[in-house]
């Protein structure tokens, strides 16, 4: 196994009973007034925000503004979630800035969906999320939740085996006005964040908003900083009876310095034992004895650079009484660049296959000297794609019918750069790469890879007794095709390609016993192509002539069926309890390392497997301002199948799967009176399997954050301008500094030797872990104008 190292007054609630209607699968929600603040927070939702009202046959759980407006300003959507029931968020630093890995049942992000406002915000070739770069401003989220189970019928992620998280954006207001936030925090973390708010402009029936954010942070763990600029930019216009369009763009960029693509240094737990934090630093200096021996282990060689622009524009069109299409194209440009040390002979290292001879570098070389570079992987990606669909409503029947075309593209051409004696490279963007003896630059792979999805489905809902009874039935189509690519010389496949179609049908029903109480069931499949080019591609290295990574020949897609039952109570007390089951079958898992030196995905196909479990949420709508919340799931996960090791199999079947607790939980109190508030939330991961064989694990750990503030009323400076609400805010991350390990991101077979089903013997093999980010404070105010 690879190695690793990535109203200006409270008020009341005029009816808590009413507060929302049950309608079966499509949600109706009607909020009642509450607290007016700068922030959007209205003190209306059960349990501090952390209970949204629900409706859907399905099991989903979020947060509103509630609760994300008193969290740390940099929390990141996948941060925000971290309460949630079934949900498990390793949050490698304090803030959640770069940290962008989390479990939901069982099953990890690149099995989970990535939305916001119903566009795909994941990377479309490795399913892995970009928690800063492409995710709007939290002050711009008007909620975040999880679709538990699978993805909506109508959604564009292909790779949503297990969930689905939903991001939703607020409308902008028809008044002009905007707000104003500035936070600071320890590790040096700034934050500046302005957003300016059109109101309706004349009588064109057109209102928006623009924002701009800007954050800084030191590493907390590394020597390194993270610095990001994002903008976030959305414009509505309504008109006749229920038509609207709307134009959303968002631009963001940042730049970590000291951390890859798997973050920190990942020790395995025997270094993170005997040396602590410390285990976790690169090297915070490079000397010239360091040059002389060609060391690349320098942190400024470690970094992350980003840059996503999107645009999105969703089109609602009322055809007549019955028919309502629903139009959205989308343009989608990302670019990510992963750079990290590495040493290379300066007379014995290969271009692909062949011999690269005496490499032209600028510093002067003997031969088999060491030669210190950084390896520089960018990856470019344009993604055009158009959905649409029709609904016709007729009668007490719901009738929807449409499919998605995408369009992707993607280059990646890595290169070594050479180092010079102050440890920096020629080019951090790899303009200057070493060339071999011929002139070529030399390159560990040039990567092309283009895909096309298309996708066609139907559902149809149909409401019995008075609406109280609601039956979905629906089919969806999924087609790729896949065209990848490696221009390095000599090797055999430089050229593959692969197509899929997979059938997902999918049923629900939902039954409202009275208004405020439902019972609900369902069945859905789903899948998850292949990700990843190691998927298709062996990954090289310019240390050696044979691959260092070979792909898995032929890798199938995952497939998943899974069931629910679930009932939910609205009221005073919410209550939501669910019972679920999955099958999975290709079930595949991504373990990220170094071999020779190079990052590489090491994709393991692992079989099939069972997921069992329960989950239960229980909150309480604001009673003399306190806000109670509870939350708590089982997930039992067993893997059906023996691992292929070499020539043998690991008997691996009828074990706990990796990364996955048995149980988790979560207590959230909140307070509101208008003018203070506070909030504590306290949240426990149980025990967790790191090797298929069971035999290393680590232990659970308790993780407490709390916030407390006060907002001030409405300071009138003239008849037309007002600082609305003005808000000091102080929030406190990982309370006690508890350190733990958040995860295992190199994962492994065995820890310890072990017979195989033929006899042989498996050698052992660490895992490698990401650590939990430590304590951190933080402060903001915020206004209205």
């Amino acid at each position: 196994m690879a190695q690793t190292r990535a109203a200006h007054a409270t008020a009341r609630p005029r009816s808590r009973g009413n507060a929302q209607r049950m309608m079966g699968g499509n949600e109706s929600i009607t909020v009642h007034a509450g607290t007016r603040t700068a922030n959007g927070v209205t003190n209306t939702t059960p349990g501090g925000g952390l209970m949204m009202a629900q409706t859907a046959p399905q099991t989903r759980v979020g947060v509103t503004r509630d609760f994300i407006a008193k969290q740390n300003t940099n929390a990141s959507a996948p941060g925000l979630l971290a309460l949630m029931p079934g949900f498990v968020y390793a949050r490698t630093d304090p803030y959640s800035l770069t940290s962008g890995h989390y479990m939901v049942r069982g099953l990890n992000e690149s099995e989970v969906g990535y939305l916001v406002d119903g566009q795909n915000l994941m990377d479309g070739i490795y399913y892995q999320v970009d928690p800063m770069a492409a995710t709007p401003d939290s002050e711009n989220l008007q909620s975040v939740s999880i679709r538990e189970g699978s993805s909506d019928i109508t959604s564009p992620a292909y790779n949503a085996a297990g969930a689905q998280i939903e991001m939703t954006t607020r409308d902008p207001s028809h008044k002009m006005g905007g707000m104003l936030e500035s936070s600071y925090g320890s590790w040096n973390m700034k934050k500046e964040f302005a957003r300016f708010e059109t109101g309706d402009i004349g009588h064109t029936g057109i209102r928006g908003y623009v924002s701009y954010s800007y954050n800084y942070s030191q590493m907390w763990d590394t020597p390194g900083s993270f610095n990001r600029h994002h903008m976030d930019a959305k414009f509505v216009k309504s008109w006749g009876d229920g038509n609207s369009a709307a134009l959303n763009i968002g631009y963001g960029e940042y730049t970590a310095i000291g951390i890859t693509g798997n973050g920190a240094e990942t020790p395995t737990k025997s270094e993170f034992e005997q040396l602590g934090t410390s285990s976790l630093y690169y090297s915070p200096t490079y000397t010239q004895q360091d040059f002389k021996n060609g060391s690349s282990d320098y942190y400024k060689l470690d970094d992350l650079k980003s840059t996503n622009l999107m645009i999105y524009a969703p089109v609602k069109l009322k055809l007549n009484k019955e028919l309502t299409l629903h139009i959205t194209p989308t343009y989608r440009d990302w670019s990510f660049w992963d750079t990290y040390g590495e040493s290379v002979n300066s007379t014995n290292s290969y271009y692909g296959t062949q011999p690269a001879g005496k490499l032209q570098t600028f510093y002067p070389y003997g031969n088999n000297q060491t030669v210190p570079a950084e390896v520089v992987d960018p990856q470019h990606q344009h993604t055009l794609q158009l959905m649409a669909n029709i609904d016709w409503k007729r009668g007490h029947n719901i009738l929807r019918f449409g499919g998605m075309y995408t369009y992707l593209d993607m280059h990646e051409d890595a290169n070594y750069t050479e180092v010079g004696p102050d440890g920096l490279p020629a080019n951090g963007w790899g303009r200057y790469g070493l060339k071999d003896a011929n002139g070529d630059t030399l390159s560990p792979w040039k990567i092309g890879y283009r895909q096309q999805v298309e996708t066609v489905y139907l559902d149809d809902t149909y409401s019995f007794l008075h609406d109280r009874l609601k039956v979905t039935a629906g089919f969806k189509e999924v087609m790729i095709n896949r065209h990848v690519t490696n221009d390095l010389p000599g090797i055999s496949d430089s050229l593959v390609g692969a197509n899929y179609a997979e059938p997902l049908p999918q049923v629900a029903i939902s039954y409202n016993i009275t208004p405020h109480d439902q019972i609900y069931v369902n069945g859905t499949t789903s899948f998850k192509a292949p990700d990843r080019s190691e998927a298709y591609l062996d990954m090289w290295d310019a240390n050696l002539n044979t691959p260092a990574v070979q792909h898995t020949a032929h890798m199938k897609p995952e497939y998943a069926i899974g069931e629910e039952i679930g009932y939910r109570h609205n009221g005073l007390v919410h209550i939501a309890a669910s019972l679920f089951n999955y099958n999975i079958t290709n079930h595949d898992v991504l373990s990220q390392g170094y071999v020779k030196g190079s990052l590489v995905n090491v994709p393991l196909e692992v079989g099939g497997e069972t997921i069992r479990g329960a989950q239960l949420e229980l909150a309480l709508r604001p009673w003399h301002h306190f806000s109670p919340y509870l939350s708590g799931a089982f997930v039992h996960s067993r893997m059906d199948s023996n691992i292929a090791v070499g020539d043998t199999y690991a008997p691996t079947k009828g074990k706990d799967s990796v990364n996955t607790p048995t149980f988790t939980g979560a207590v959230g109190l909140s307070y509101d009176n208008g003018s203070f508030f506070a909030n504590f939330s306290l949240n426990y991961v149980g025990r967790r399997y790191t090797t298929f064989m069971n035999d290393e694990s680590i232990p659970g750990y308790l993780m407490a954050d709390m916030g407390l503030g006060y907002r001030m009323k409405t300071v009138r400076v003239s008849k037309k301008f007002s600082l609305v609400r003005p808000q000091f805010q102080l929030n406190f991350m990982n309370v006690g500094n508890n350190v733990y390990y958040a995860e295992a991101s190199g994962l492994a077979v065995n820890a310890h030797a072990i017979r195989g089903t033929n006899g042989s013997t498996i050698q052992g093999a660490s895992p490698r872990y990401n650590i939990g980010g430590g304590f951190a404070m933080s402060g903001s105010i915020t206004v209205g104008f």
